[in-house]
């Protein structure tokens, strides 16, 4: 049963396991055309909307290559500053919303606060991807990188996957849900200010995560089959572009992932990354056969593919 046709995809939660079975196998059928650098015409008689009022590598233009592959088009913006949602008229994202539901037949948004993906779905009758709300989630990039877990181990179920990093960051949220419905192991290993804050907790209690909390990843070190990593020195999520600061603290050693660290994990450790880095994933580390973020990366055309096609009901 295909739960996304004609839905919005806002969150993680309530999603079960059958539904990431359905987007996983979907997603496998698309590889190919991701793979041989080709495109099909699923998709041709469809306008996809971008309305990206944070900055945007991965997330935008890998949906953008996403609905190019599937055959169909792509249009909006990637700025709020060169719309009038950014200038002297500040136009809400209500108004923004109804005008991109008239040049788009489905609609993908980043934005700084809380929910707003959420408040735009209410406004428009056109289905709307959550790319990333200020704190809360970032749907769509967990499932790809449990995607990515998936087709690099073979399955989820009995793995002991570490989160490394802030908490408060809005994979770290959506990510855990997504385990939730595997038999997995999830270690949250932070600092002591950047710990999971209480009311996801309360999330992860309700689905039934089965989690361990730590400071330090060393006495577990050992036992991981994968390591997600962000660093603790990030930007604002709840805030538009945020410039560069000169002389950039550097990551607390227990949350750098080098090649020290990496000597005394599994030999099949895989090491995943949502980009950009810091000091906390030095570059060295890129020749490892467990660095797979940049192949992470690609995985996601391929989730975001399936995501269309499913909400479009092509599939």
């Amino acid at each position: 049963m295909n739960r996304f046709e004609g839905k919005d995809f806002l969150s993680l939660k309530g999603l079960q396991r059958t539904d990431y079975e359905l987007l996983f196998q979907t997603a496998m059928e698309m590889e190919p055309i991701v793979w041989t650098r080709s495109r099909t015409k699923l998709l041709e008689d469809k306008v996809l909307g971008v309305a990206f009022f944070q900055p945007s590598t991965r997330t935008r233009v890998s949906f953008e290559s996403a609905m190019l592959r599937l055959g169909g088009a792509v249009t909006g913006f990637s700025d709020p500053k060169v719309t009038r949602a950014g200038d002297y008229y500040e136009e809400s994202l209500e108004d923004v919303v109804r005008m991109m539901e008239s040049f788009s037949d489905a609609l993908v948004i980043r934005h700084p606060k809380d929910f707003a993906p959420a408040a735009a779905a209410e406004t428009v009758e056109i289905p709307v991807i959550n790319a990333g709300d200020g704190y809360n989630e970032h749907p769509t990039q967990s499932v790809l990188d449990v995607y990515t877990i998936l087709r690099k181990k073979g399955h989820l179920d009995g793995l002991k996957i570490a989160l490394i990093g802030d908490m408060n960051m809005r994979v770290m949220h959506a990510l855990p849900l997504a385990l939730a419905q595997y038999d997995c192991k999830v270690f949250f290993v932070s600092p002591k200010d950047q710990a999971v804050p209480a009311p996801w907790i309360d999330e992860f209690r309700k689905c039934n995560l089965n989690y361990q909390e730590l400071e330090k990843i060393d006495e577990v070190l050992g036992q991981i089959d994968a390591i997600y990593l962000m660093g603790t020195l990030t930007p604002s999520y709840g805030e538009g572009r945020v410039e560069a600061a000169k002389g950039k603290p550097q990551t607390p050693r227990p949350y750098v992932v080098d090649m020290e660290k990496l000597k005394k994990a599994k030999p099949d450790v895989l090491l995943l990354h949502p980009l950009p880095r810091t000091d906390e994933l030095p570059k060295e580390v890129d020749v490892l056969p467990c660095a797979q973020y940049f192949i992470q990366a690609r995985y996601g055309v391929v989730v975001r593919m399936a995501i269309l096609a499913l909400m479009f009901g092509r599939i």
